[in-house]
């Protein structure tokens, strides 16, 4: 077994799919990609879960529903990992699978087309975690966009409403979702009779490969009403494509891809994924935040260099991709050297870089003569959870964690700076972090937060690095930064 492809398919793994040492786990595969299904089976061997390898039956392609034997072992799988070929006729299989799986499957690493070469080199071999921390930073600040023009140097012009349709990302997938292999995009489903312009691909398109020449697609109401194609005979097979249902040529997707090592080959897997390409996808979205497409093919159209313009339900207006590239935010003050602070409030996850967090605002409100207050958000928990309805989140189980919060948050305030519970205000939250350390700050007159710069742990552990970004952007006080080994001074 290749060394390079085991240990980064258990990166996969390990960082985005949490798989766990007496788990089951299922890998569904074709003759064409087993070699790339070995190294995952060998990586969750390794990691110590029950591995059920499944190959389709080529004789039986392309395949239009489930395969029965593939069905039965569904019920019993917490992780699943889908490596097979990409055909053009399988998307209602697709489809159905993902459906099938996220109903029962803790989590889903989706890879129709993958190929050896992703899992050597390129987009598998990437900082997960700096990909992740970057894709939340953007979708936070597309936070509240309610309208998106997308524009790009091949022709690409199309406005859309993205109004309640949140963007999230597979950099980092949550318990019941489900992320493609290879990782690296953030995406969200628009509104699907407000899109009104022009979509010219000319990069790539699912299951139909590389462009042979520039795509352009009409679009009006949310609906495809003309392609064009100096191919003619590409561009009937793109129109084809886009009337297999109802549904097949009306928006389902905006996505920007963000992985720095995936390259354009054609592959569509991979090239969505490229940085400084965006697609614009045609098809089934009801697994998008607020998605209502319920067509039986989803098909993305990419294009290159795309520039974002981007209006808010506040009546800002921001551009925050600018060809292809991430624009850097305008900041606010800087913490002012020398400045007196009068009352410091620190905001503690309970990692290891707490220490530095306490340990820097202890130090700054003695030298301030300030109050020192230390917040912690408990995050909020769903009511029921669609994976597991018999785990209902009762008000009594927030109080219990809020209650911990507290003798936590006191252990580690006698033990880094010795004060008692009589020198500093112990806050505790239940919710949105950066909404209800903000929250807390306004409540309390606070004049300086200090929190951590980035949290340590596994990926889908990093909240504390975006809601940092959060709170340094949208605070109204000063914000100190701080790493585990170093104070940073940071705009706020």
């Amino acid at each position: 077994m290749d060394d390079v492809r085991t240990r980064n398919a258990r990166a996969a793994l390990e960082q985005l799919l949490a798989l766990r040492a007496g788990e089951n786990f299922l890998v569904v595969t074709d003759e064409a990609t087993k070699s790339v299904a070995q190294a995952f089976e060998e990586a969750g061997r390794q990691i110590g879960a029950q591995v059920f390898p499944f190959c389709l039956d080529e004789a039986s392609r392309p395949l239009t529903e489930v395969p029965e034997a593939l069905m039965a072992l569904i019920p019993d799988t917490d992780v699943a990992v889908t490596c097979f070929s990409s055909l053009l006729a399988e998307t209602p299989f697709r489809v159905e699978l993902i459906g099938t799986l996220t109903r029962v499957a803790r989590r889903l690493g989706h890879a129709p087309g993958i190929t050896a070469a992703m899992l050597t080199e390129g987009p598998m071999a990437v900082d997960y975690e700096a990909m992740a921390l970057e894709a939340h930073s953007l979708i936070r600040r597309l936070d509240g966009a309610q309208r998106v023009r997308v524009t790009a140097p091949g022709g690409t012009r199309i406005d859309m409403t993205i109004a309640g349709r949140p963007f999230a990302t597979d950099t980092v997938v949550p318990d019941g979702c489900w992320g493609n292999l290879p990782a690296g995009e953030i995406w969200c489903a628009p509104v699907e009779d407000s899109a009104q312009g022009v979509v010219v691909c000319d990069g790539s398109i699912g299951d139909l490969g590389q462009v042979p020449a520039p795509v352009r697609l009409t679009v009006t109401n949310g609906r495809v009403t003309d392609v064009s194609c100096a191919d003619a005979g590409f561009a009937r097979l793109v129109s084809e494509a886009l009337q297999v249902d109802e549904g097949a040529g009306t928006i389902g997707e905006l996505g920007l891809g963000l992985n720095p090592g995936a390259r354009l080959s054609g592959n569509l897997l991979e090239d969505e994924k490229a940085r400084g390409t965006a697609h614009i996808a045609f098809g089934n979205n009801l697994a998008m935040g607020g998605g209502r497409n319920a067509s039986k093919t989803h098909r993305d159209f990419l294009f290159l260099e795309p520039t974002f313009d981007v209006a808010y339900a506040d009546g800002r207006a921001t551009r925050p991709i600018v060809a292809g590239r991430i624009a850097s935010e305008s900041a606010p003050g800087l913490v002012v050297p020398g400045h007196t602070y009068r009352h410091v409030l620190a905001a503690i996850d309970f990692s290891e870089v707490a220490e530095s967090v306490l340990q820097t605002a202890h130090g700054i409100a003695q030298r301030n003569g300030a109050r020192l207050s230390v917040c912690h958000v408990v995050a909020r928990t769903p009511a029921v959870s669609p994976l597991f309805p018999q785990d209902v989140a009762m008000p009594d189980t927030t109080r219990h964690l809020e209650e911990v919060a507290f003798e936590q948050i006191d252990e580690r305030v006698r033990e880094v700076t010795g004060r008692g519970s009589a020198d500093y205000g112990a806050l505790v939250a239940t919710g949105d972090p950066v909404a209800e350390i903000l929250a807390l700050a306004g409540r309390n007159e606070v004049d300086l937060i200090v929190t951590a710069n980035r949290s340590t742990g596994v990926i889908a552990g990093m909240v504390l690095g975006t809601v940092a970004q959060g709170v340094a952007r949208e605070a109204d006080c000063h914000v100190l930064l701080v790493r585990p080994t170093r104070a940073v001074e940071s705009e706020s």
